[in-house]
């Protein structure tokens, strides 16, 4: 059968991706470029350090590279000599010889990869910059695997390498990334007050500006039409649940269309979310499950049934409690009144079964119910079960 993608580049949905605006991330971006302008303005005057803090999907990584890219481009323009190299740190094992090996390859690429140790090596990148008159801006990513690793005497080395060149000209810039400033902890007092001088806090991001994210890269990545608002909005709500992480939206967005794909959808469904969620985190926990109530599943099932059938992504009270009600007569039990319907909500609220939240309009407010990371045909196959082994 044939059937077009919902894609046109699934590449911008690339967890490497580094777009060319950083959308929410502007005054932090300022800042990085404001601490190392005198690289452009005056080079080779001074060398500088500077700290990058936040959480998994905070934006470290993109906020990094899209500055080194900047600043290479605007060194070019300028025609003043600089690169940056970014390193992952857990990638190289957290070896402070490996990651100067990658530094230095990047530069020679024909440099052997042994035979040398991590000073040998620290002192042949310093020598190579000054054959090639440049300065280097050297972003050490995951920070935290080489300290842990290597202690402090790795960070102290490459912050003191000028030192011994006090009357020559500065050439290594550095950055460090981690999750949070206690890793630093442990540093020497002088290694930690070089470093505490610029330290850029990335706060987690909120649902609106997460669903800007995902509608920014939906727009590049999918045919027009493809992903509504609706169902970006529901992503952004998945993305906040797992504290404003904005990698975990953009894998779920490109997780979905895969879904869709397969589906020959011509669009993202929320069951294809929902499919796409649980593949990355599932929260269908049997064991929690069972401990409802008869009629607690009754209702569980009357979700799953509603969504079944639904291309929405949130259902109101009403809708939910007339499927409630349609499995109870399935089932030959007579439902329950509209209080104890809510309770049995609160329950399935709590064990996080479903999402609810409330939705404020001119019309009053309504609570919405959602099923986050469970495919409904996964939900719905789990609870009868269940209800029919009694």
């Amino acid at each position: 059968m044939s059937q077009k993608s919902v894609f046109v580049d699934e590449g911008v949905l690339d967890l490497n991706y580094v777009p060319s605006k950083l959308l929410h991330r502007e005054s932090e971006l300022r800042f990085l470029r404001g601490i190392f302008r005198f690289i452009i303005d005056t080079p080779y005057e001074m060398s500088q350090r500077a700290v990058i803090v936040g959480g998994v999907g905070s934006g470290k990584t993109a906020l990094a590279q899209r500055f080194g890219r900047d600043l290479e481009a605007e060194g070019a323009r300028r025609r003043v000599k600089v690169r940056y190299i970014h390193v992952n740190c857990r990638e190289v094992r957290g070896s402070l010889f490996m990651a100067l090996n990658r530094a230095v390859r990047r530069l020679r690429p024909t440099f052997p990869d042994r035979g040398f140790s991590a000073d040998e090596l620290l002192d042949t990148l310093m020598r190579i910059l000054d054959e090639e008159d440049t300065q280097l801006v050297l972003c050490l990513d995951e920070v935290d695997a080489l300290i842990e690793k290597e202690g402090g005497d790795a960070i102290y080395n490459l912050t003191r390498v000028q030192e011994s060149r006090l009357e020559g000209p500065r050439r290594l810039n550095l950055i460090c990334i981690s999750k949070g400033p206690e890793v630093f902890q442990g540093l020497d007092r002088s290694t930690l007050s070089t470093l505490q001088r610029n330290i850029i806090k990335m706060p987690e991001y909120t649902h609106p500006q997460l669903v800007d994210i995902l509608t920014s890269r939906a727009e590049m990545a999918y045919r027009p039409g493809a992903v509504s608002e609706e169902i970006l909005t529901y992503m952004g709500e998945l993305a906040v649940s797992e504290r404003g992480d904005a990698r975990y939206g953009i894998d779920l967005l490109w997780r979905a269309g895969k879904y869709a794909d397969a589906t020959y959808s011509q669009e993202v469904l929320p069951e294809h979310v929902r499919k796409a969620a649980a593949e990355v985190f599932s929260t269908l926990k049997t064991d929690e499950i069972k401990t409802l109530s008869r009629h607690e599943l009754l209702v569980l099932l009357g979700i799953a049934r509603h969504f079944k059938h639904s291309r929405e992504p949130k259902a109101t009270t009403g809708e939910v409690e007339l499927s409630y009600r349609v499995v109870c007569e399935e089932y030959g039990e007579d439902p329950r009144g509209h209080t104890q319907f809510w309770k049995y909500l609160g329950r399935l609220s709590d064990l996080e079964a479903i999402s609810t939240n409330i939705h404020a309009s001119d019309k009053g407010r309504t609570q919405l119910i959602s099923l986050f990371k469970v495919p409904v045909e996964d939900l719905e196959r789990e609870v009868t079960r269940i209800i029919e082994q009694g």
